[in-house]
C-alpha cells in the first residue's frame, strides 16, 4: 500500500507540473481565465439548476485522481529483461474513462440552461485536468517514458 501511494503522489505532482510547465501553461492561464470571467459574470451559484445538477461535476472530477490510479496500478517496468509490452486493459480502461467524462461533460453542459458559459468553462478544466493525467497514465502503461 506504502508503494501506491507513493507512486500515486509521483504520478500526481508530475501531472500537475505538466499544467504549468510551458508551453501548456499558456493553455492553463487561458482556461482559468475563462472559468473565473464566466463566474463572476454569470453568477452560477445563485443558478437553481447548478445547485440541482453538481454532482455530475464532481463525478467527472473523480475520473482524474482514477486515471491516475489505474495507471500505478497497471504500471508496466520497462526494465525487466523481457519486456511485456504495453497494457493494453489498462489503456483500454483510461480510453472508457475518457469517453465517460467526455459524456458526462456534455449531458451537464446541456442541462446547464442559462449557465453553459460556465459549465462548459468547467467541463475544458477538467478535461484539461484529465489529459494531464492521461499523458503521465500513458507513459506509465506503456512502459514509454519521455
Amino acid at each position: 500500500m506504502t508503494s501506491f501511494g507513493l507512486e500515486f503522489w509521483t504520478y500526481l505532482r508530475w501531472s500537475l507540473e505538466f499544467i504549468y510547465t510551458p508551453p501548456f501553461a499558456y493553455i492553463s492561464l487561458l482556461l482559468g481565465l475563462n472559468f473565473f470571467s464566466s463566474v463572476i459574470l454569470q453568477h452560477p451559484l445563485r443558478n437553481p439548476v447548478v445547485k440541482r445538477t453538481y454532482p455530475i461535476a464532481i463525478v467527472q472530477f473523480f475520473a482524474f485522481p482514477v486515471t491516475l490510479a489505474v495507471a500505478v496500478v497497471g504500471a508496466v517496468d520497462w526494465q525487466q529483461p523481457h519486456f511485456p509490452g504495453p497494457n493494453h486493459r489498462a489503456l483500454l480502461t483510461e480510453d472508457a474513462l475518457l469517453l465517460f467524462s467526455l459524456a458526462l461533460g456534455s449531458y451537464w453542459t446541456w442541462k446547464m440552461k442559462g449557465v453553459r458559459w460556465f459549465a462548459i468553462s468547467l467541463v475544458l478544466l477538467q478535461l484539461w485536468l484529465l489529459a494531464a493525467a492521461n499523458f503521465i497514465a500513458g507513459m506509465s502503461l506503456t512502459g514509454t517514458w519521455l
